[in-house]
């Protein structure tokens, strides 16, 4: 089997854009939190009288820290978005990947299987849906083999009526093959519409 794999990294826009704005806002607050932390201890001197030699080492440890750890961060900041679009795209891969399936199911065909790349996330979900639809094709292979069969019983019956053919043995012969099919279907039907 050929490795499946997607052309593009904007797979769900919608979905993608989501969490790369998500991932952003945290670490922007990340970034919040860390300056506090790491220029309080300087900006406090500077707000208070403190000896002016302490404030003139603050005020260079500022500098310094302004001019090494904002640079740094702003690199961060944008790998880290970048790499968040890898990731989403792994679950975002698959969301598509499942609408666009679950749409040809739903439109009738169920000659579906679901097929995610190697590295995708939701695989679980993959198999699982797999599964969902290889239910759905027996249980249409089962009512199609009792339709056939109910139809065949019925035009016997019709012919065997019309042609005065039919003796009460026969016609309950008949009557039972078409219960056992129906009971067939109200097996197959219980199984999915339980409420």
């Amino acid at each position: 089997m050929a490795k499946y794999k997607r052309r593009r990294y904007f797979i769900d826009k919608k979905i993608q854009t989501k969490y790369i704005i998500l991932t952003i806002l945290l670490l922007l607050i990340y970034t919040f939190l860390f300056a506090i932390i790491l220029f309080l201890p300087y900006i406090i001197p500077l707000s208070f009288d403190y000896p002016i030699e302490e404030q003139t080492k603050a005020a260079r440890m500022l500098l310094n820290l302004h001019q090494s750890v904002w640079p740094a961060l702003g690199v961060v900041i944008l790998i880290m978005s970048t790499l968040s679009i890898f990731i989403t795209h792994k679950i975002a891969g698959p969301v598509y990947r499942f609408k666009k399936d679950l749409a040809e199911v739903s439109a009738g065909n169920l000659d579906i299987t679901i097929r995610l790349r190697e590295k995708d996330d939701l695989k679980d979900l993959a198999e699982d849906l797999n599964r969902m639809i290889k239910e759905l094709r027996g249980f249409v292979q089962t009512l199609q083999g009792t339709d056939t069969t109910m139809l065949s019983c019925i035009n016997e019956l019709e012919g065997q009526i019309k042609n005065n053919q039919i003796s009460s043995e026969e016609g309950k012969e008949l009557i039972a093959t078409i219960q056992a099919n129906r009971a067939n279907i109200a097996q197959v039907l219980e199984k999915h519409t339980k409420n």
